[in-house]
């Protein structure tokens, strides 16, 4: 082997470039060749180093043990150069030779002490999740939307990332260079995938965004028929990473996570009653929650005649439900269940505090949790409401306002003590205090009598202040509020039980499972981007993530299997695909590229998934040795 410099002129310019490769010579039936077993682009290195830089990657194609060793002087150039050209080292058709099918049966004579593996890449999770991006026939929808071959690669490339190592668009590139063998399952290799390209295919599929979530709904509908049409919506919001200023749908606003600190995205989604997404829409972080569902329905078709006749059923939660925006479900005709906001179960007061005694309460259990439920006809309505009294919903509300009682107390003794010792004395000040207290705590005035008493020898200044807390209602025996763990459900289904629709109401928790699954399984929290585009195909991303990891896990638990997909992912990691590396009797160096036998931790997900991982065997031989 040695190193070939190469010059070439663009003819339009005139200027001269020049690129390096190993090359080694070979016979053939037309005599002598020279073949490039390497590109090394252009090198840098001094030319007196070249000799060693030749062993070097000889030894390292070889699989055999490298100049540095102790007694030997390697240059760190060299080092640094060898490192270059191995980590972009691809064993490409036009620059190997490669057994044919007359070659097929081909025995060599081997060292077994020369045999050595390398290049180890994650196979397991890659497999499946490419298997299920075909079952979802998502290469053929690209197709249908002009993707290119490389660009169809690449989407699976990327959203397998979301998938299986979540990161940045940056982080995703990385690993596919250099971590997965996803690239080798893919239409075209990912190899030499660049940077610009990663980001350029979100944008790509954000633009036909609304083609493949539709795409996405039928064809699940094929794959899991039998499912309830019963639609679920909810919001919720990402943080931003840094100030995002160039970011036009960053906002700050009120964080799900308390990340007041940091500017918002919006993502609202739609979810069926088993978990599959429907349909999402990316808003700005400070949207309110009601202003989002007119214009995820409109994108939806409700109203343009896309969804069947028979509308699925709505399920919102009390963020969403205002009094405009069940009028519009009124008028449109959707069916829905829901909590509507405001007090409604005050508007219950009485059989709430009856409820012991009322044979028309109906007890269910869930999860050894006990839950009262009783159906409540409205005589001037079409829907019909369900009053429900949870006994764990009861103790988490009773010990939220037990910690929020405390905590005003404490701020009000603490105030109370500053104008005992004379620290704050002016009225004026003391009513500044007071207003920031009202700001930190919903509801001071209406849960505590608060008095300033004035001082009668100096006129605006108080002696003492008072403060005692209001008994709003009467108590339970246990001392709590007779309204913790209550709440009413509202739906046209009147023909249902009232456990019926506790129960679809309760499914509200798949969207609620979704959004934990993209915040922390696919790990699209923060969000990096500077751009509303890019933030907007980050997202959208992660939706097609999802998309792959609920139909794995829908077909888990069909089978029995309730193991969630990060563990799933983790049995799986360790089955890898690697490079053999042998050199046989002619010192010919052979790359057999193969997939290792799968342990039965993962014959059993393969099994379950009716999926069978094949060798994939590839062999090549590489180059000849000196």
């Amino acid at each position: 082997m040695f190193i070939k410099e190469i010059k070439t002129r663009n003819k339009k310019t005139g200027t001269e470039y020049i690129k390096h490769a190993l090359v080694e010579s070979v016979r053939t039936e037309k005599g002598p060749r020279q073949r490039t077993v390497m590109q090394l682009g252009h090198l840098k290195l001094n030319r007196q180093y070249w000799p060693q830089l030749v062993a070097e990657l000889e030894c390292r194609i070889s699989g055999q043990p490298t100049l540095d060793i102790p007694g030997t002087k390697i240059s760190p150039a060299v080092k640094t150069a060898a490192n270059t050209a191995m980590n972009n080292f691809t064993i490409h058709k036009s620059r190997r030779i490669e057994n044919r099918k007359n070659t097929e049966g081909e025995e060599v004579v081997i060292n077994l002490n020369d045999v050595c593996d390398s290049k180890y890449r994650s196979f397991g999770a890659e497999f499946v999740a490419h298997s299920t991006w075909n079952d979802l026939k998502l290469p053929q929808k690209l197709k249908e939307l002009n993707f290119t071959p490389k660009e169809r690669s690449l989407a699976e490339g990327i959203v397998s990332g979301r998938l299986i190592k979540p990161a940045s668009e940056l982080a995703t590139w990385e690993w596919l260079r250099n971590n997965s063998c996803i690239g080798e399952l893919t239409e075209v290799s990912l190899d030499n995938a660049g940077l610009t390209s990663v980001y350029n295919i979100g944008d790509k599929l954000l633009k036909y965004k609304d083609e493949i979530e539709k795409h996405l709904l039928e064809r699940e509908k094929q794959l899991h028929p039998g499912r309830e049409t019963l639609y679920l919506f909810d919001l919720t919001n990402f943080y931003f990473e840094g100030q995002a200023l160039g970011n036009s749908i960053a906002k700050y606003g009120k964080s799900k996570e308390k990340r007041y600190d940091c500017p918002l995205v919006s993502l609202g989604l739609i979810v069926d009653s088993s978990g599959f997404p429907v349909a999402s829409e990316v808003f700005p972080g400070n949207i309110g929650e009601p202003k989002t569902l007119t214009e995820i329905l409109g994108k939806m078709g409700y109203f343009d005649g896309y969804l069947p006749e028979m509308l699925p059923t709505l399920v919102m939660d009390r963020g969403i439900a205002t009094k405009d925006n069940v009028k519009l479900l009124n008028e449109k005709k959707i069916p829905y269940i829901l909590i509507t906001r405001g007090p409604r179960n005050a508007a219950y007061l009485e059989e709430f505090e009856n409820h012991e005694s009322d044979p028309e309460f109906q007890k269910i259990v869930r999860n050894n949790k006990e839950i009262k439920i009783k159906k409540v006809y409205k005589s001037d309505s079409d829907t019909v409401e369900v009053l429900c009294i949870s006994e764990g919903k009861k103790a988490k509300e009773a010990a939220i306002c037990r910690r929020w009682t405390e905590r005003v107390s404490e701020d009000l003794a603490g105030l109370q003590n500053s104008i005992n010792k004379g620290n704050i004395k002016q009225i004026d000040k003391i009513n500044k205090k007071l207003g920031r207290l009202e700001e930190r705590y919903a509801g001071l005035n209406k849960y505590f009598s608060i008095n300033i008493l004035e001082d009668k020898s100096r006129t605006g200044h108080a002696s003492e202040l008072k403060f005692r807390e209001k008994q709003v209602f009467d108590f339970d025996e246990d001392n709590s509020n007779p309204l913790h763990g209550t709440y009413v459900i509202e739906t046209v289904h009147k023909d249902k039980s009232a456990e019926d629709i506790w129960t679809l109401y309760m499914t509200l928790t798949r969207v609620e499972e979704a959004f934990r699954c993209m915040k922390s399984d696919l790990g699209t929290r923060p969000v990096y981007h500077q751009i509303a585009r890019r933030t907007k195909g980050h997202l959208f991303i992660s939706v097609l993530a999802y998309h792959l990891l609920i139909n794995i896990e829908f077909k888990m638990n069909k089978a029995g299997d309730s193991r969630r997909w990060s563990t799933i992912r983790d049995v799986l990691n360790t089955h890898q695909r690697s490079t053999v590396i042998i050199t046989d009797k002619k010192q010919r160096v052979h790359h057999i590229r193969i997939s290792g036998l799968p342990e039965s931790c993962h014959s059993e997900i393969y099994n379950i998934l009716k999926i069978k991982p094949e060798k994939g065997l590839k062999k090549y031989i590489v180059a000849k040795r000196l």
